[in-house]
Order: structure tokens, then C-alpha cells, then sequence
């Protein structure tokens, strides 16, 4: 969407007569996926100063105000009327007022090239706002990334069970967007964009930044980086700290590069900042650069703590990272390691430690790197390396075990060790492993059985465990007085 550039002015509030409908309203441009085709809708906040509306007497004799709220389309046919409504504020048995706020989500004729918001005072029909926005729809299944609007957030949190459910909840969170995009001595900005990767296996990097100008340079390093795998629907959400940023125009900016650093997609959106107190910072040479063309390179690698790794160390790091990383970065580090890349590893590892550790990245790798250090000395086996055995990859998942029984000697069974954690994570639930030596393991502990959800679970895990195929009767098993029902 493009947006005015124009200096936003807040609401003058008239006290003495009525003007015309004074409303701030801003739309942001999304995309529901349906299989591999996009359906566009857009997202509308909507302000309205009260004291340009009238009132009317209800049914049961108090005051209100009310606004005809009609939400329209304009395709090549003409304007299109998506939803019309009355909008009504508090009753009163005297002419109070309140800022009457809306929240729409309204799905778009596919062809749209512009939406329109009519206001109309039900007190006085000649009393009237028309505001209008452009939109660009993309839906072109052959591009392998479609980009949403980029929302600035005004107010987030949880949804709670006396809430009703927030039309703009989204990422776990009700997420109201900011209406009028104009900042007024704030810490932080929050923002929110969605991206759509369709049809394509490739890796796709993500940098979501701040800048003076449109697609222009990050200053004070005011840039994050995703890289996302695969066919999906993304999120990308971050906080901007701002409270250096002096009073002026800005823009946030999102980009989806290839690996090649070839421009798939990109979005911008227009802010301002009322600063009247900016934390005073060092100017930094790349913060006064005029050119407007993107970077190559957004992060100085040479610089972090990634730098002193050769390649071969840089994908050992990847296989040592996968047991305690979510889904999508486990896809994410499989795609880099069959089709290996320096660069784009290095930056991975960068945001991977920065996403656990913002501040200093390089002490939750140094931290990660230790627990390495005892699963290495701990579970090493001839031709294996101990964060690629079941043990370690257990020992980085959970940490150690509460309690470990070994079996060695128990008739009838092959050597087997139990691990018991008293909880796993957050989940306040007894953890139990069942690792054992078959014959083809040369001495090395292989996970069976265990009662974590996602992890190893074998209802038949007795038959592997039991030479004979069959568990033994009576109370001598240390593996059934574990794991009896289990």
C-alpha cells in the first residue's frame, strides 16, 4: 500500500461546534492461504473523534452517538460494498463522549485496487468522512514469495478466558495495530508482517529493518534477519528499540532475498517519531549514508563470533544445534546441509544464538558449547561423536537425568540403562528413557522406548529388549517396574 508521506496531525479536538466526521483509519493488506492460492483480506483500525459526531435519542430515552459504517472495494467495474453497519458509542442520560475505536477484517474481491471507508453521522446524514486507501494485490502462484503489509503495534498481550476473541488475534496474541502510525515518546515499536512462500523448497532470508528512506540503509542497526524454509505461511514479528531515534520520518522495511541475494519480494511502511528526549548515541559512518540502494551485506560476520569457524566446523555446529531447535530450524539446518552455504550458515548461527540471547549472542553459543564439551567427554563412542549419540542428544534435550539405572546382567534381556528425569521442561510430568546395546551397536547406547511426547515411543519395545521376544514374569525387571503400562 502506499502511504501518505505527509506529517500526520493529531485530533483538535473542537469543543464550541461540530465539524465535519474527523476519523484516523489505517488498512493493512493480508493473505489467507488455501491450499497453494492466496485470498486476500484486509485488516482496518479505525479512530474517531466524538466530538465531531452528534447524537440521537435511543429507544429507551438516553443519548448516543452512532456512525454508518460502510467499508468499500473498487474493482474494474466500479466500487463494491463489502460491509455496511452502524457503529455506536456509549448511552448516557447526558451527552458524554468517547473515542469510538473499530476493528474490521474484511475478505477483497481479487481484482481490488482500492478499498474506501464512508462515515456518515446518523444525527446529521450531511455529516460525512470518504477515506481512501490504494492496495496492491498479488496472488501470482508462480512467485515463490508474497509479502503482507507491515503493521505497527499499538497494544498486544494474551487472550484470556474473560476476553472475547480479539478479531486481530494473531501469533498466540490479540495484536490491535496502530492507527494514526505516528509515535510519541516510546521506548519500542512492534511491528508484525506475514510472509507466503509458495511452491518453492529454496531457503528464502528475510531482513525486516529501519531505515530514513524507503529500502534505504538500516541505521543504528535497527535490522533483523529470518531465514525460512520451504513451502508456508511466516511470521515475522520483532521489537524495535527507538528511544535513540531522533523526531522525523521513518520507514520499517521487509525484504526476501535469495541465496544469491537476488529481491524476490519486498514492503515497506511509512512512520513518524515524536522524540522529545532521544537518547543520545555515537553516529555511526553507515547511519548517514545517503544511498538508497540495499547493502549486500547487512551484518559484518568478520566481527561475531562466527567468524573464527572453518566450514567443516560451522555444519558440525548445525548438527550440534538440531536436538534443542524448534521444527522449522531443524528443516532450516537439514536444507543447509545438503546444500551447504558460508555465508548464509554464518548468518543463521548469528540469529539463531541472538534469538536465544538478544543481547549477547555469543554467551548462549559459549553456554550451548559447554553442555557440548560434557556430552562429547560423557557419551563419545568409537566412530561416534557424543552429541550424535541417542545419550547426548537426550543429555542437550533434558539436561542430566534425575536418576540412572544400569542393567547389565538381568537374565533373559539385553544391557539396557534407564533414565528418569522427576520433570521434563514446563510440563511438570515424570520423563523416562529406556536406552539399550543391541547386537549390531559395537557398545553404543541406542534409544528404545521413552514416555516424552515427541520423542521415541515403541509399544513393542519388550520384544528388542528381550532375547527371547518375550518379557520375563514376575517383579525382576527393572525395565518393567518402570515402564509396566507405559
Amino acid at each position: 500500500m502506499q502511504k501518505s508521506i505527509s506529517i500526520i496531525l493529531l485530533f483538535i479536538f473542537l469543543s464550541a461546534r461540530l465539524s465535519a466526521i474527523e476519523g484516523l483509519h489505517h488498512a493493512s493488506l493480508f493473505y489467507e492461504k488455501n491450499e497453494k492460492q492466496l485470498v486476500p483480506y484486509i485488516e482496518i483500525i479505525s479512530e474517531i473523534n466524538p466530538k465531531t459526531l452528534g447524537f440521537v435519542k435511543t429507544k429507551i430515552g438516553q443519548w448516543q452517538q452512532q456512525v454508518i459504517f460502510q467499508i468499500d472495494a473498487r474493482t474494474d467495474t466500479g466500487w463494491t460494498n463489502l460491509k455496511t453497519y452502524i457503529l455506536k458509542g456509549m448511552e448516557s442520560d447526558s451527552m458524554q463522549v468517547a473515542p469510538l475505536f473499530d476493528l474490521n477484517r474484511v475478505y477483497l474481491p481479487i481484482k481490488s485496487s482500492a478499498c474506501r471507508i464512508v462515515l456518515t453521522d446518523k444525527s446529521n446524514i450531511q455529516n460525512k468522512q470518504i477515506w481512501e486507501d490504494s492496495l496492491q494485490i498479488n496472488i501470482d502462484p508462480k512467485e515463490p514469495v508474497h509479502l503482507s503489509s507491515i503493521q505497527i503495534i499499538d497494544k498486544q498481550g494474551p487472550i484470556d478466558s474473560n476476553m472475547q476473541e480479539a478479531i486481530f488475534f494473531k501469533n498466540g496474541l490479540y495484536q490491535i495495530p496502530n492507527a494514526s502510525l505516528f509515535l510519541e515518546n516510546l521506548k519500542t515499536l512492534n511491528c508484525y508482517a506475514e510472509s507466503y512462500q509458495l511452491n518453492t523448497k529454496d531457503t528464502i532470508m528475510y531482513q525486516l529493518y529501519i531505515s530514513k528512506k524507503a529500502y534505504g540503509d538500516a541505521i543504528n542497526n535497527l535490522i533483523y534477519f529470518d531465514t525460512l524454509y520451504g513451502e508456508g505461511v511466516y511470521v515475522h514479528q520483532k521489537t524495535f528499540p527507538i528511544s535513540q531515534l531522533k523526531s522525523g520520518n521513518y520507514y520499517l522495511n521487509l525484504i526476501a532475498n535469495t541465496k544469491e541475494n537476488l529481491i524476490l519480494a519486498k514492503q515497506h511502511c511509512f512512520f513518524q517519531i515524536l522524540n522529545t528526549a532521544p537518547i543520545v548515541a555515537p553516529v555511526k559512518k553507515e547511519d548517514t549514508l545517503s544511498e538508497e540502494k540495499l547493502p549486500a551485506t547487512f551484518l559484518n560476520l568478520a566481527t561475531t563470533f562466527i567468524a573464527k569457524y572453518n566450514t567443516a566446523q560451522l555444519k558440525a555446529i548445525m548438527k550440534m544445534i538440531a536436538p534443542v531447535s524448534s521444527p522449522l530450524e531443524k528443516a532450516q539446518i537439514k536444507q543447509f546441509l545438503s546444500e551447504p552455504n558460508d555465508t548464509y550458515i554464518r548468518y543463521f548461527l548469528y540469529n539463531y544464538w541472538e534469538k536465544r540471547n538478544k543481547t549477547n549472542p555469543a554467551q548462549a553459543w559459549n553456554e550451548y558449547a559447554e553442555k557440548i564439551k560434557v556430552v562429547n567427554k560423557l557419551f563419545t563412542r568409537a566412530g561416534k561423536i557424543g552429541y550424535e549419540t541417542d545419550m547426548g542428544i537426550t543429555y542437550l534435550k533434558y539436561g542430566a537425568p534425575n536418576e540412572q539405572i544400569s542393567v547389565q546382567n538381568e537374565t533373559g534381556a539385553l544391557p539396557y540403562t534407564i533414565w528418569q528425569y522427576n520433570t521434563i521442561g514446563n510440563r511438570n510430568t515424570q520423563g523416562l528413557f529406556l536406552f539399550y546395546i543391541p547386537p549390531f551397536a559395537l557398545n553404543e547406547y541406542l534409544l528404545l522406548h521413552s514416555n516424552v511426547i515427541g520423542d521415541v515411543f515403541d509399544p513393542n519395545w519388550r520384544a528388542s529388549l528381550y532375547t527371547s521376544g518375550q518379557s520375563p514374569i514376575g517383579d525382576n525387571s527393572r525395565a518393567l517396574q518402570y515402564f509396566n503400562r507405559r
